[in-house]
């Protein structure tokens, strides 16, 4: 497992190439299977879970915490999880309360006194920035959480808030987890999650202002595998809508090609495009079986070059 060094204000984070997931149990993988899996990411250098409190009603976090409690390997990794999801109702929740409450929830059900990395999983442009900014910056002030990120949230929002951050001496976004592939996506499938997906300009800008990206979806819903190994005319209307471009299935070509020549499955290049970005970026990935889980560990010692990343995906 290789690793990145990920700047904060509050030090450096040592986190491995890929992150895994928790919502896979939301697809009824068992506890057991899930806690195996855990098992063996951690066994092979993998140091960090990624989760929300909204998953499954808070059910992913109370597996989490079960699963550290049980192990006792909570100094072992980090800790990613998200609050202030909006409610069944749709209604932003992001006051103090919401962050406060939130929090604190995540804390019990994780079974831990403090979270690593700590995200606003969803943006509400009705709210300012500023009330966003100084509620995160109180729970950093609490010891409870050590990185703040933001989820699906716009680039122009997460400028406005780390200006802001910045000319009130208080801590802004170090992170941002979106929706990022080597496939350019359309919005059908990801406009049910009112997911934020990146795009050539928000690229730009996240590499501009050195801001990494945690990508989920990164396999692109299993399109390049799917496609690889039966054909498009295998794929559900869902992917097909998503991801069948011109552009897309360039890709789908060298990515054929390289798994070819170095003889590793589809699914190895198209995640080491994310991985050996120029963009720093950690795959957040899940697997629901041991195989997926080998696969995605063998993309994250794939080596290629910020140009050979590049021309993956340029067209």
């Amino acid at each position: 497992m290789r690793y990145k060094q990920i700047k904060t204000a509050s030090g450096t984070l040592n986190i491995s190439n890929v992150v895994i997931g928790s919502a896979v149990k939301m697809g009824g993988l068992p506890k057991e299977d899930l806690f195996d899996l855990f098992d063996q990411y951690l066994a092979e250098g993998g140091n960090c879970i990624d989760t929300a409190r909204a998953y499954g009603g808070g059910q992913a976090e109370q597996l989490i915490g079960e699963y550290l409690r049980l192990r006792g390997n909570r100094e072992k990794l980090l800790l990613s999880t998200k609050g202030c999801h909006p409610g069944p109702d749709g209604l932003p929740r992001l006051s103090m309360e919401d962050m406060r409450s939130d929090l604190e929830q995540s804390l019990t059900a994780l079974n831990t006194d403090h979270i690593d990395i700590y995200w606003v999983h969803k943006d509400d442009e009705s709210i300012p920035v500023e009330q966003v900014v100084d509620g995160m910056n109180q729970l950093l002030r609490s010891g409870k959480i050590g990185t703040i990120g933001c989820s699906n949230w716009h680039v122009g929002r997460i400028e406005a808030a780390n200006h802001y951050a910045a000319q009130t001496g208080q801590r802004g976004f170090e992170l941002s987890q979106i929706q990022w592939s080597l496939a350019n996506s359309k919005e059908e499938f990801f406009r049910q999650f009112t997911a934020v997906l990146m795009d050539d300009a928000s690229y730009d800008w996240y590499y501009k202002n050195k801001i990494p990206v945690f990508a989920f979806s990164p396999q692109a819903q299993g399109f390049f595998s799917k496609a690889a190994a039966n054909g498009l005319d295998s794929l559900n209307e869902m992917l097909a809508k998503c991801y069948i471009s011109p552009d897309n299935l360039v890709r789908l070509g060298r990515v054929k090609q390289i798994a070819a020549e170095k003889k590793v499955p589809v699914s190895v290049p198209v995640l080491a495009y994310l991985i050996n970005n120029k963009l720093p970026c950690v795959p957040v990935f899940g697997a629901t079986s041991k195989r997926m889980l080998q696969e995605t560990l063998l993309a994250s010692d794939f080596v290629m070059s910020d140009a050979e990343a590049d021309a993956l995906y340029a067209v």
